[in-house]
């Protein structure tokens, strides 16, 4: 791995980052026929995060981040008091479980008066409007935890570490640039993103593996995408 390679890597990645939220939406160089628009979005989830990512870590040598944290990161992860293995980890996955049954609770709070399920900001424009949305919409909750974790818990956070020497700048432009794609919910809905990136993040220094914030996320998801929805549509009926 040269300087060189990192940098124009760093800038090929920052150019498509930006192209992304001038965009507001992902990028698919590919014409994809599902009809169910979940596994639309799903699949662009790969072609847009997921594949870019693994390509990036491949390019440097760096696919092992995937089971082991980056030594990039483990000035910061110790700093934070959060070195791999530590108990502070269990905290943030209670902290995100119990945002996720607080949003449970409200859910049925509001279809006991005939609404809609609750969601931190504007998701309207991606919640299923029938049964059958509902295992695309599971689909697109596991894409999303995976691809969106390899880019913007891994990729983008370490190719930033490597170019500016700074594990913090890496953190802090990945969950930025995560909460920014979520804008389409309204700034609600970007601030809930930018506290749950920063606690993905905690989960992944704290285990120094990626496969945590990618189980977290992708169950926070599937709560919000397919069983907060399937209970409100039956309380509701």
């Amino acid at each position: 791995m040269t300087v060189m390679l990192v940098h124009v890597l760093l800038i090929l990645t920052l150019g498509y980052q930006a192209i992304l939220l001038w965009r507001g939406r992902l990028i698919s160089p590919l014409r994809i026929g599902f009809r169910a628009r979940h596994l639309r979005w799903a699949s662009g989830l790969w072609i847009g995060y997921g594949v870019p990512a693994l390509i990036g870590l491949l390019a440097i040598g760096r696919l092992p981040g995937i089971g082991h944290l980056p030594p990039e990161f483990l000035p910061l992860a110790w700093y934070l008091e959060v070195p791999p293995g530590s108990i502070g980890i269990e905290l943030v996955a209670i902290g995100l479980a119990g945002g996720s049954l607080l949003g449970l609770v409200l859910t049925w709070w509001r279809a006991r008066r005939g609404r809609a399920p609750w969601t931190a900001g504007d998701a309207r424009s991606i919640m299923p409007t029938s049964d059958a949305d509902l295992w695309p919409a599971a689909a697109l909750a596991v894409s999303a935890g995976v691809a969106e974790e390899l880019f913007y818990r891994l990729w983008l956070p370490l190719i930033v570490a490597l170019a500016s020497g700074s594990g913090t700048a890496g953190v802090v432009v990945g969950t930025l640039c995560f909460a920014a794609m979520h804008r389409y919910q309204g700034w609600a809905g970007v601030a809930a993103n930018t506290v749950g990136g920063g606690l993905l993040t905690a989960l992944y220094f704290g285990s120094g593996a990626l496969w945590l914030p990618i189980a977290v996320h992708a169950l926070v998801d599937l709560n919000a995408l397919v069983l907060r929805p399937a209970f409100s549509a039956r309380l509701r009926r």
